[in-house]
C-alpha cells in the first residue's frame, strides 16, 4: 500500500477510500473484487480513488487522471513523477495497459507490501521495457513473461533491455511479488537476479576522488568565505531583500517615470522599456499596457498599483534608471544594482553548499532536506562540543527512517549552515507554506529543484578554482591511486560533480585516520573522533537506518575496509617479493619465510592472501585489525595504547606492528637531533631531555636499518653520553 512522507496526508488520504456512498471502504468492497474479475469495461469506468477532500482522483480509464495523479497523492513532493501509460509515447495495446494499471492500483491500495509513489513510477517504468518485445512475439499479456522467453531474449538479443542493469530485474520481481490478487497469471516461479542468465550487474558509475590539492584547496578557499560570511550573517539578510524587493522599489520610479513628459514621444506614443521575451512575461507586460492605456488621466499612486497588480517586465538595461536607491554595503561588499547582488549571493550560497557537503558527507538530496528550524544542533560527547546538521525531520514517517537524517560536521560547517540559513529565510519568507530550505533569487522567488543545489556548488568551485583545475602530475597520481581503472589525461581540466563530494568525505576521513593525510588534521581531526561518538552514542538508531537504505555511515565503513585492506595487502605483497618490512609483526613473518616451504600466503582453507577481496573479508569479519599510529606504521592490536602520542622504540620490536615506510621515523630522527643541538647550545640539556633524544635517535635508525634504508649514523656529542645511564648499571 501506498506509504507517503508526511504521516498526516497519508492517514486522510486513506480514511478519504472510507465511506463511499452505500461502500463502507471502497478499496476492499469495489475495487478489490473488480481487480480479481478482470472485466475491463467494468473497471475502466470505476475511480482510481479519491482526494482527501472526497473528490475523485478519475476513472482507470483516463490517461490524464493518472499523469496528474502524484499532485493529489504526494502534493509537497520534491521531484514529479508522471505515470505515464505509454510506450516510448505509443498507444499500448488495451490489455496489457490495463494489466499494468491493475498491477500500480494494486502496488497503491491493496498490496501488503509499503511503496511510495516513486515506487510505483519506476515499477511501472522498469515493467514498461518488455512492453514492446512482448507485442513484437504477438503477446498482448504479462502472463506469456516466463523463464524460458527472458532467457531467450538474453541469449538472442532480440530486445532493447540491457539484462546487465538492475532495472529489468526490479520491475519483473514487483510483478512476481505482487502476484496475488491480479486477474492475470504471473509465471515467473521467483525472484530473478542477473546471475540466473549467468550475467553480472555492471558497476555503476564511480565517482571520482577529487584530487588532494583541489580537495584542500577548495576546503582552504571555502571556510575562508565562510567565515567572512559567518561574522556578518545578521547583516546578510539585507542581501535577499535587496533582491526580493528590487523590482517593487523599481516600480516606484517607473511609475513616476510613466506619467512624466520623458515616457512621452513626439508622436504621442509612450517609451515603455518593457521586455517581453518570455511567454509570461509578455502576457504580464501586454495585460499591463492595456491597463494603463484604459485610464485618462493616470497619476502616480494608480500606476504604481496597476505595476503591483500585473508585475510588468521591465527590461534590465532599464531597471537600474528606475531605481532610486541601489546601494548596499555589507562588510566589505559593496553592490550598486540587482546583478551584483545575484552574483554576491550565488558565491555566498554556493561557497557554503561546497563547504558544507565537503563537511558532512551529505549527499545532494539530503542537504536540499536541511531542516530550516532545527537545522544545526550542538552535542556535548566526552566534554567536546559536536555539531549535527539535521535533514528534514518534520516529514518522515514514524517508524520508518529512510534516509540518514543526522550528519556530524566541524565549526565551519556550522557557520555553513548558519550562513545558508541567513541567506535563505527572507526567500522562505515570501512562501509561508513552503517546506523547503532552498529557494530561488529570481521571477517569484519559490523553492528550488534538487539539481540547482548541484548546480551551485558546482558553479562556485570552478570559480575559485579557475585555471587550478588544470590536472598536474601530481592530480593524476593521487586518481590513479583512488581509482586505478580509470584514466585521465594531463593538462585537460578536471570534471568536477558534487556527487564525489561524499566520495572524498568518506576517502580522505579513512585516509586521515591510516596517516596517509597529515596535512588534513585541521579538517578532520575533530570531525573523525566526533561522528565516531556521536554515531556510537546512537548505535541502535542508525543500525535501523542502515537496514533501510546505504548511509554515509556505510559508505564511510566500505572505504575503512577498502582502505585498511589495500593497506594489508600491500604488506604481505612486500613480503612476498621479499623486499624488508620492520616492526616486530613484520619481521617474525619474514623470519618465518626462511624456515618453512609452507606457502604462507595462503591460509588454513587454501584462500588466497594475495588478493585484496581477502583482506577485506577478513576486516568485514573483524578477523583483523588495522590502525595507523604514523605514516607508514600500523599496529594490528585493538589494544594499541599508541593512537594519539608515538613513541617509537615501541613500535620497534613490537608484535603487533608492521612498518613499511622509514619517512616518519627518518623526520623524528631529524626532529629528535634538532632538540637535542638546540638544548646544548643554550644550556638546557638535562638527563631526562638527553635520554628522549637519545632513545628516539635510536629508534628510528632501527627502523631505517631493518627496511635496509642507507643513512649516516647521528653522533652523539659528549654532552649526551655522559647525561646517559650505561646499559646494564645497577643502582
Amino acid at each position: 500500500m501506498i506509504k507517503l512522507s508526511d504521516l498526516e496526508h497519508q492517514n486522510k488520504l486513506l480514511k478519504a477510500q472510507q465511506n463511499v456512498g452505500a461502500h463502507t471502504n471502497y478499496l476492499i468492497d469495489v475495487l478489490k473484487p473488480a481487480i480479481e474479475r478482470g472485466d475491463w469495461d467494468e473497471l475502466e469506468a470505476l475511480d482510481i480513488g479519491f482526494t482527501v477532500t472526497s473528490e475523485s482522483l478519475g476513472k482507470i480509464a483516463d490517461d490524464e487522471a493518472w499523469r496528474n495523479l502524484q499532485s493529489h497523492i504526494e502534493p509537497q513532493a520534491k521531484a514529479p513523477r508522471t505515470l505515464e501509460f505509454t510506450s516510448d509515447g505509443k498507444v499500448i495495446e488495451r490489455n496489457l495497459k490495463n494489466e499494468l494499471r491493475v498491477f500500480i492500483l494494486k502496488m497503491m491500495w491493496l498490496s501488503p507490501h509499503d511503496h511510495s509513489f516513486t515506487t510505483l513510477y519506476d515499477a511501472l517504468n522498469d515493467l514498461k521495457k518488455v512492453i514492446n518485445p512482448l507485442l513484437n512475439e504477438g503477446f498482448n499479456t504479462l502472463s506469456a513473461l516466463d523463464f524460458d522467453r527472458l532467457e531467450t531474449w538474453v541469449l538472442t538479443g532480440f530486445t532493447d533491455i540491457d539484462f546487465e542493469r538492475a532495472p529489468i530485474y526490479n520491475g519483473l520481481n514487483r510483478l512476481y511479488i505482487e502476484a496475488k490478487g491480479l486477474p492475470f497469471e504471473v509465471n515467473l516461479n521467483k525472484k530473478l537476479n542477473a546471475s540466473d542468465f549467468g550475467l553480472t550487474i555492471k558497476d555503476a558509475e564511480q565517482f571520482t576522488v577529487v584530487p588532494q590539492r583541489l580537495y584542500y584547496m577548495g576546503l582552504q578557499k571555502s571556510e575562508e568565505v565562510i567565515n567572512e560570511a559567518y561574522a556578518l550573517r545578521h547583516e546578510l539578510e539585507q542581501l535577499a531583500d535587496y533582491i526580493t524587493t528590487y523590482f517593487e522599489k523599481a516600480y516606484v520610479g517607473y511609475a513616476k517615470y510613466l506619467i512624466s513628459d520623458e515616457a512621452r514621444q513626439k508622436n504621442g506614443g509612450i517609451k515603455w522599456h518593457l521586455a517581453k521575451l518570455s511567454k509570461e512575461g509578455k502576457k504580464r507586460s501586454i495585460a499591463f499596457q492595456q491597463a494603463f492605456t484604459a485610464l485618462h488621466s493616470p497619476n502616480e499612486e494608480e500606476t504604481l498599483a496597476l505595476t503591483q497588480l500585473h508585475k510588468p517586465q521591465i527590461r534590465n538595461e532599464c531597471l537600474d534608471k528606475f531605481h532610486a536607491e541601489r546601494e548596499l554595503t555589507i562588510g566589505q561588499w559593496s553592490i550598486t544594482n540587482l546583478r551584483e547582488a545575484q552574483s554576491l549571493f550565488k558565491k555566498l550560497n554556493g561557497s557554503c553548499l561546497w563547504g558544507l557537503m565537503a563537511r558532512t558527507g551529505m549527499r545532494r538530496d539530503e542537504i536540499y532536506s536541511l531542516n530550516t528550524a532545527q537545522g544545526c544542533t550542538e552535542d556535548i560527547i566526552d566534554r567536546q562540543n559536536i555539531y549535527i546538521i539535521h535533514a528534514n525531520l518534520s516529514k518522515t514517517v514514524k517508524g520508518s527512517q529512510s534516509i540518514q537524517d543526522e550528519f556530524v560536521t566541524t565549526e565551519i560547517g556550522m557557520k555553513a549552515y548558519e550562513v545558508l540559513q541567513a541567506l535563505h529565510t527572507p526567500l522562505r519568507k515570501r512562501h509561508p507554506s513552503s517546506q523547503s530550505f532552498f529557494h530561488k533569487i529570481k521571477e517569484d522567488f519559490s523553492e528550488v529543484g534538487k539539481n540547482a543545489i548541484g548546480r551551485y556548488s558546482v558553479a562556485w568551485f570552478e570559480d575559485a578554482m579557475g585555471e587550478e583545475l588544470t590536472l598536474t602530475n601530481e592530480d593524476i597520481v593521487d586518481l590513479k591511486v583512488s581509482d586505478p581503472n580509470l584514466s585521465f589525461e594531463l593538462g585537460s581540466n578536471y570534471e568536477f560533480t558534487p556527487h564525489q563530494l561524499r566520495r572524498s568525505f568518506a576517502y580522505y576521513l579513512i585516509g586521515y585516520e591510516l596517516c596517509h593525510f597529515p596535512q588534513l588534521k585541521q579538517q578532520f581531526s575533530h570531525v573523525s573522533m566526533a561522528m565516531t561518538r556521536h554515531y556510537a552514542k546512537n548505535a541502535s538508531k542508525f543500525q535501523k537506518i542502515r537496514q533501510k537504505k546505504k548511509t554515509l555511515a556505510d559508505e564511510i565503513d566500505e572505504e575503512r575496509i577498502d582502505q585498511k585492506a589495500r593497506v594489508y595487502l600491500s604488506i604481505y605483497e612486500k613480503l612476498a617479493n621479499k623486499e624488508r618490512v620492520a616492526g616486530g609483526k613484520g619481521k617474525e613473518f619474514a623470519k618465518s619465510m626462511t624456515k618453512t616451504n609452507r606457502n604462507l600466503f595462503k591460509d588454513k582453507v587454501d584462500n588466497d592472501m594475495l588478493s585484496l577481496n581477502y583482506w577485506k573479508k577478513q576486516i568485514r569479519n573483524q578477523n583483523r585489525h588495522l590502525h595507523a599510529v604514523a605514516p607508514g606504521i600500523y599496529c594490528t592490536s585493538t589494544t594499541c595504547g599508541l593512537r594519539t602520542l608515538v613513541n617509537l622504540i615501541e613500535c620497534v620490536d613490537c608484535k603487533n606492528d608492521y612498518i613499511v615506510d622509514a619517512v616518519f621515523a627518518e623526520a623524528k630522527r631529524k626532529e629528535a637531533e634538532i632538540h637535542m643541538l638546540y638544548d646544548i647550545e643554550n644550556n638546557e640539556l638535562t638527563p631526562q631531555t638527553a635520554s628522549e633524544s637519545y632513545i628516539k635517535v635510536q629508534a628510528a635508525e632501527r627502523i631505517m636499518d631493518d627496511l635496509g634504508i642507507d643513512f649516516e649514523p647521528v653522533i652523539f656529542p659528549d654532552e649526551v653520553k655522559n647525561l646517559l645511564i650505561p646499559y646494564g648499571v645497577i643502582s
